[in-house]
């Protein structure tokens, strides 16, 4: 991965850690766009070092972009990967995937758009993180805080619609998706576009 990294003309490696807490010390230090995190790792795993990263200083007291963390799993993870999206991680990608894959991911989460790897599938396949209580039960008022036009990007974009699919079926421009998904994120208090996914199916507002 290092390799592949490094062949790309726009893409640039800042450094490599050992484990979760000589992850957070590089984060901290190095300030990089995208974060690639294994789950299993000696000592802090990537789930606990990846809500450390977006809570830690410099990020915690900062309105600013904060890294987006791309999970690198196996297929029986599932689980797993949903509780990193839980706390904050913007994408996973199997190990087995393709060097077009994983750049692609790396791409489209640093540029604020949907994952190459249907989150979607994670979150229908996996328990709802909270008990059936929690849930709303009216679907609509968890998202009652968004304007007609934000629900309407919103459901495309619990879809795992791209910005450039939204803009398509919502008749709008991308940068006019960008802005309303940024504003869905902070209404909702989400921290990402997979956050999204995972919110939609655990609400119930998206089936299938």
């Amino acid at each position: 991965m290092r390799m592949l990294v490094e062949s790309q003309p726009d893409l640039e490696l800042i450094g490599t850690a050992a484990d979760g807490e000589e992850a957070i010390e590089l984060v901290v230090a190095e300030r990089p766009d995208v974060v690639l995190m294994d789950i299993r790792m000696p000592g802090l795993n990537g789930i606990a070092a990846t809500r450390r990263i977006l809570e830690a200083a410099p990020y915690a007291d900062e309105t600013g972009p904060r890294p987006r963390i791309v999970m690198l799993t196996t297929f029986r993870q599932d689980e797993a990967v949903l509780q990193a999206m839980h706390n904050g991680a913007s994408a996973y990608v199997t190990k087995d995937a393709t060097p077009e894959m994983l750049l692609d991911t790396i791409r489209a989460v640093h540029a604020g758009d949907a994952p190459a790897m249907p989150v979607g599938r994670i979150a229908r396949g996996a328990a709802p993180a909270v008990a059936p209580a929690e849930i709303a039960p009216r679907p609509d008022l968890a998202i009652a805080a968004l304007s007609p036009r934000e629900r309407e990007i919103f459901l495309l974009a619990a879809k795992g619609l791209r910005n450039s699919e939204i803009a398509a079926a919502a008749f709008v421009s991308e940068a006019t998706v960008k802005t309303h998904v940024r504003n869905v994120l902070a209404k909702l208090e989400l921290s990402s576009r997979a956050q999204i996914v995972v919110f939609a199916y655990e609400h119930r507002l998206v089936t299938g």
